[in-house]
Protein backbone atom coordinates (compact mmCIF):
# COMPACT_ATOMS: atom_id res chain seq x y z
CA UNK A 1 0.00 0.00 0.00
CA UNK A 2 1.20 3.24 -0.50
CA UNK A 3 2.79 4.53 2.31
CA UNK A 4 0.88 8.53 1.87
CA UNK A 5 -2.32 6.42 1.86
CA UNK A 6 -3.31 7.28 5.40
CA UNK A 7 -6.64 7.88 4.75
CA UNK A 8 -7.50 5.28 2.15
CA UNK A 9 -9.81 3.65 3.98
CA UNK A 10 -11.86 6.59 4.92
CA UNK A 11 -15.59 5.93 3.95
CA UNK A 12 -15.40 2.18 3.60
CA UNK A 13 -18.41 0.40 4.22
CA UNK A 14 -19.24 -2.85 5.22
CA UNK A 15 -19.19 -5.61 2.90
CA UNK A 16 -23.20 -6.09 2.84
CA UNK A 17 -23.44 -2.64 2.10
CA UNK A 18 -23.96 -0.73 -0.81
CA UNK A 19 -21.00 -0.91 -3.40
CA UNK A 20 -19.36 2.34 -3.73
CA UNK A 21 -20.77 4.58 -6.46
CA UNK A 22 -16.59 4.93 -7.52
CA UNK A 23 -14.17 2.81 -6.52
CA UNK A 24 -10.08 2.95 -7.37
CA UNK A 25 -7.85 0.04 -6.97
CA UNK A 26 -4.39 0.29 -7.26
CA UNK A 27 -4.84 2.76 -9.92
CA UNK A 28 -1.57 3.78 -11.06
CA UNK A 29 -1.62 6.94 -13.93
CA UNK A 30 2.09 8.03 -15.55
CA UNK A 31 2.31 10.93 -18.85
CA UNK A 32 5.56 12.35 -20.43
CA UNK A 33 7.33 9.84 -18.40
CA UNK A 34 6.19 10.60 -14.48
CA UNK A 35 4.64 8.56 -12.52
CA UNK A 36 1.72 11.18 -10.99
CA UNK A 37 -0.38 8.88 -9.02
CA UNK A 38 0.93 5.49 -7.64
CA UNK A 39 -1.75 2.78 -6.13
CA UNK A 40 -4.68 4.45 -5.99
CA UNK A 41 -7.30 2.47 -3.82
CA UNK A 42 -9.73 4.94 -2.90
CA UNK A 43 -13.86 5.09 -2.37
CA UNK A 44 -16.56 7.45 -2.55
CA UNK A 45 -19.91 7.02 -1.58
CA UNK A 46 -23.01 8.28 -2.61
CA UNK A 47 -23.75 11.73 -0.14
CA UNK A 48 -20.02 12.49 0.17
CA UNK A 49 -18.51 15.42 -1.76
CA UNK A 50 -14.48 15.20 -2.13
CA UNK A 51 -12.11 17.47 -3.60
CA UNK A 52 -8.81 16.89 -5.68
CA UNK A 53 -5.77 18.92 -4.98
CA UNK A 54 -2.20 19.19 -6.11
CA UNK A 55 -0.18 21.44 -7.86
CA UNK A 56 -0.24 22.42 -11.30
CA UNK A 57 0.52 19.32 -13.55
CA UNK A 58 0.42 17.16 -10.57
CA UNK A 59 -2.25 14.93 -12.32
CA UNK A 60 -5.65 16.41 -11.12
CA UNK A 61 -7.25 16.33 -14.37
CA UNK A 62 -5.57 13.01 -15.53
CA UNK A 63 -7.15 11.10 -12.52
CA UNK A 64 -10.34 12.59 -13.43
CA UNK A 65 -10.36 11.52 -16.87
CA UNK A 66 -9.19 7.93 -15.89
CA UNK A 67 -12.69 8.38 -13.14
CA UNK A 68 -14.27 8.77 -16.07
CA UNK A 69 -13.17 6.47 -18.70
CA UNK A 70 -11.41 8.47 -20.83
CA UNK A 71 -8.12 8.04 -22.14
CA UNK A 72 -4.92 8.96 -20.12
CA UNK A 73 -1.01 8.15 -21.44
CA UNK A 74 -0.82 5.03 -19.14
CA UNK A 75 -2.19 3.54 -16.65
CA UNK A 76 -3.05 0.31 -14.52
CA UNK A 77 -5.13 -0.95 -12.04
CA UNK A 78 -9.06 -0.78 -11.61
CA UNK A 79 -11.38 1.55 -11.84
CA UNK A 80 -14.93 0.52 -10.94
CA UNK A 81 -18.39 2.23 -10.63
CA UNK A 82 -21.12 0.92 -8.60
CA UNK A 83 -18.77 -2.50 -7.83
CA UNK A 84 -18.56 -2.98 -11.80
CA UNK A 85 -15.11 -2.13 -14.04
CA UNK A 86 -15.68 0.81 -16.06
CA UNK A 87 -14.83 -0.85 -19.16
CA UNK A 88 -17.74 -3.48 -18.84
CA UNK A 89 -20.50 -0.64 -19.27
CA UNK A 90 -22.02 0.05 -21.95
CA UNK A 91 -21.74 3.57 -23.45
CA UNK A 92 -25.43 4.41 -22.77
CA UNK A 93 -25.49 2.99 -19.17
CA UNK A 94 -22.18 4.87 -18.80
CA UNK A 95 -23.56 8.43 -19.62
CA UNK A 96 -26.20 7.50 -17.01
CA UNK A 97 -23.68 6.96 -14.42
CA UNK A 98 -21.44 9.24 -14.31
CA UNK A 99 -21.04 12.87 -15.62
CA UNK A 100 -17.78 14.78 -16.63
CA UNK A 101 -17.45 18.33 -16.89
CA UNK A 102 -13.92 19.57 -18.57
CA UNK A 103 -11.82 22.37 -17.85
CA UNK A 104 -13.00 24.18 -20.77
CA UNK A 105 -16.33 23.43 -22.82
CA UNK A 106 -15.64 22.89 -26.50
CA UNK A 107 -18.55 23.85 -28.63
CA UNK A 108 -18.50 22.32 -31.96
CA UNK A 109 -22.07 23.33 -32.57
CA UNK A 110 -24.07 27.31 -32.36
CA UNK A 111 -26.79 26.16 -30.00
CA UNK A 112 -28.43 28.09 -27.06
CA UNK A 113 -28.09 27.63 -23.97
CA UNK A 114 -31.61 25.84 -23.83
CA UNK A 115 -30.99 23.76 -26.37
CA UNK A 116 -27.57 22.81 -25.10
CA UNK A 117 -28.96 21.82 -22.02
CA UNK A 118 -32.47 20.03 -23.33
CA UNK A 119 -29.58 17.69 -24.99
CA UNK A 120 -27.39 16.77 -22.24
CA UNK A 121 -30.22 15.19 -20.11
CA UNK A 122 -29.49 10.68 -20.41
CA UNK A 123 -31.63 10.12 -17.32
CA UNK A 124 -35.09 11.40 -16.76
CA UNK A 125 -36.79 9.96 -13.50
CA UNK A 126 -39.25 11.77 -11.08
CA UNK A 127 -36.56 13.59 -8.91
CA UNK A 128 -34.44 15.34 -11.74
CA UNK A 129 -33.93 19.09 -11.55
CA UNK A 130 -35.69 20.25 -14.55
CA UNK A 131 -33.53 22.84 -16.94
CA UNK A 132 -35.63 26.11 -15.62
CA UNK A 133 -34.17 25.23 -11.87
CA UNK A 134 -30.96 24.40 -12.72
CA UNK A 135 -30.53 27.90 -15.03
CA UNK A 136 -32.01 29.86 -11.61
CA UNK A 137 -29.53 27.45 -8.80
CA UNK A 138 -26.61 28.48 -11.11
CA UNK A 139 -27.45 32.35 -12.51
CA UNK A 140 -27.78 31.52 -15.86
CA UNK A 141 -31.48 32.00 -16.46
CA UNK A 142 -30.81 35.18 -18.76
CA UNK A 143 -28.28 32.86 -20.99
CA UNK A 144 -31.04 30.87 -21.85
CA UNK A 145 -31.54 32.08 -25.53
CA UNK A 146 -27.80 33.10 -26.11
CA UNK A 147 -25.30 30.93 -27.56
CA UNK A 148 -22.95 28.64 -25.37
CA UNK A 149 -20.10 29.49 -27.71
CA UNK A 150 -20.38 33.23 -27.47
CA UNK A 151 -20.28 33.28 -23.59
CA UNK A 152 -17.46 34.26 -20.85
CA UNK A 153 -16.10 31.89 -19.04
CA UNK A 154 -17.25 32.00 -16.52
CA UNK A 155 -21.03 31.95 -17.88
CA UNK A 156 -20.03 29.17 -20.11
CA UNK A 157 -17.81 26.85 -16.60
CA UNK A 158 -21.51 27.44 -15.11
CA UNK A 159 -23.35 25.58 -18.28
CA UNK A 160 -21.53 22.99 -18.01
CA UNK A 161 -21.98 22.34 -14.17
CA UNK A 162 -25.83 22.68 -15.25
CA UNK A 163 -25.40 19.92 -18.44
CA UNK A 164 -23.88 17.52 -16.31
CA UNK A 165 -26.85 17.85 -13.75
CA UNK A 166 -29.36 17.35 -16.92
CA UNK A 167 -27.26 14.24 -17.70
CA UNK A 168 -29.10 12.84 -14.33
CA UNK A 169 -25.75 10.50 -13.17
CA UNK A 170 -25.10 9.58 -9.90
CA UNK A 171 -21.23 10.64 -10.02
CA UNK A 172 -20.12 13.83 -11.28
CA UNK A 173 -16.74 14.42 -12.21
CA UNK A 174 -15.90 18.66 -12.39
CA UNK A 175 -12.34 19.99 -13.23
CA UNK A 176 -12.16 22.95 -11.90
CA UNK A 177 -15.52 24.23 -11.43
CA UNK A 178 -14.76 27.70 -10.08
CA UNK A 179 -11.76 28.37 -11.64
CA UNK A 180 -13.47 31.50 -13.88
CA UNK A 181 -15.74 32.48 -11.46
CA UNK A 182 -16.15 35.89 -9.69
CA UNK A 183 -16.26 35.43 -6.23
CA UNK A 184 -20.13 35.79 -5.94
CA UNK A 185 -20.40 32.95 -8.15
CA UNK A 186 -17.56 30.78 -6.13
CA UNK A 187 -19.98 31.41 -3.41
CA UNK A 188 -23.16 30.75 -5.28
CA UNK A 189 -21.57 27.35 -6.89
CA UNK A 190 -20.07 26.48 -3.83
CA UNK A 191 -23.64 26.34 -2.09
CA UNK A 192 -24.73 24.66 -5.13
CA UNK A 193 -22.29 21.71 -5.18
CA UNK A 194 -22.81 21.48 -1.08
CA UNK A 195 -26.57 20.80 -1.87
CA UNK A 196 -26.07 18.43 -5.08
CA UNK A 197 -24.69 15.19 -3.77
CA UNK A 198 -27.78 14.54 -1.67
CA UNK A 199 -29.29 10.80 -1.90
CA UNK A 200 -27.47 8.44 -4.34
CA UNK A 201 -25.44 11.56 -5.44
CA UNK A 202 -21.88 11.97 -5.15
CA UNK A 203 -19.44 14.40 -7.03
CA UNK A 204 -15.57 14.85 -7.02
CA UNK A 205 -14.14 18.37 -8.24
CA UNK A 206 -10.52 19.61 -8.79
CA UNK A 207 -9.77 22.31 -6.74
CA UNK A 208 -7.25 25.00 -5.57
CA UNK A 209 -8.62 27.15 -2.94
CA UNK A 210 -8.30 25.70 0.39
CA UNK A 211 -10.60 27.48 2.12
CA UNK A 212 -13.31 27.27 -0.36
CA UNK A 213 -12.62 23.60 -0.47
CA UNK A 214 -13.11 23.47 3.46
CA UNK A 215 -16.18 25.41 3.12
CA UNK A 216 -17.83 22.89 0.06
CA UNK A 217 -16.51 19.27 0.75
CA UNK A 218 -16.36 16.06 2.70
CA UNK A 219 -13.25 14.52 1.33
CA UNK A 220 -10.05 15.91 0.01
CA UNK A 221 -7.49 13.74 -2.30
CA UNK A 222 -4.37 15.15 -1.84
CA UNK A 223 -1.80 14.39 -5.01
CA UNK A 224 1.69 15.09 -4.43
CA UNK A 225 3.08 15.25 -7.69
CA UNK A 226 5.66 12.33 -7.21
CA UNK A 227 2.98 9.20 -7.31
CA UNK A 228 2.27 9.68 -3.48
CA UNK A 229 -1.08 10.99 -2.36
CA UNK A 230 -3.42 10.90 0.72
CA UNK A 231 -7.11 10.91 1.31
CA UNK A 232 -9.32 11.36 4.08
CA UNK A 233 -12.13 13.80 5.74
CA UNK A 234 -11.61 17.86 4.73
CA UNK A 235 -10.64 18.20 8.37
CA UNK A 236 -7.77 15.67 8.44
CA UNK A 237 -6.41 17.16 4.70
CA UNK A 238 -6.88 20.73 5.25
CA UNK A 239 -3.82 21.04 7.96
CA UNK A 240 -0.91 23.04 7.48
CA UNK A 241 1.49 20.04 7.23
CA UNK A 242 -0.44 18.26 4.31
CA UNK A 243 -1.13 21.61 2.32
CA UNK A 244 2.98 22.35 2.61
CA UNK A 245 3.39 19.08 1.29
CA UNK A 246 0.97 19.11 -1.78
CA UNK A 247 1.66 22.64 -2.99
CA UNK A 248 5.57 23.09 -1.52
CA UNK A 249 4.81 26.26 0.63
CA UNK A 250 3.69 27.13 4.22
CA UNK A 251 0.31 27.51 5.20
CA UNK A 252 -1.52 29.48 8.24
CA UNK A 253 -4.96 29.30 8.97
CA UNK A 254 -6.16 33.24 9.92
CA UNK A 255 -9.69 33.02 11.36
CA UNK A 256 -10.96 29.68 9.41
CA UNK A 257 -9.61 30.82 5.70
CA UNK A 258 -5.83 29.43 4.52
CA UNK A 259 -2.99 31.51 3.41
CA UNK A 260 0.64 31.14 2.32
CA UNK A 261 2.10 32.14 4.80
Amino acid sequence: MNPAAQGSAVGARSASGPAPLLQTQALTLRAAGRLLVDALDWRVHAGERWCVIGRNGAGKSLVLRALAGLGVPERAGEVLWQGRPQQHWPAIAAAATRALMPQQAQDRFALTVERTLALSQVVVSCDSRTAGELMSALDIGALAARRADQLSGGERQRVALAQCAMQGAALMLLDEPVSFQDPAHQQLVGRWLAEAATGERAWVASAHDPSWIGRVATHVLALFGDGRWQAGPVDEILSAQVLERTYGCAWRSVEGAWIPA
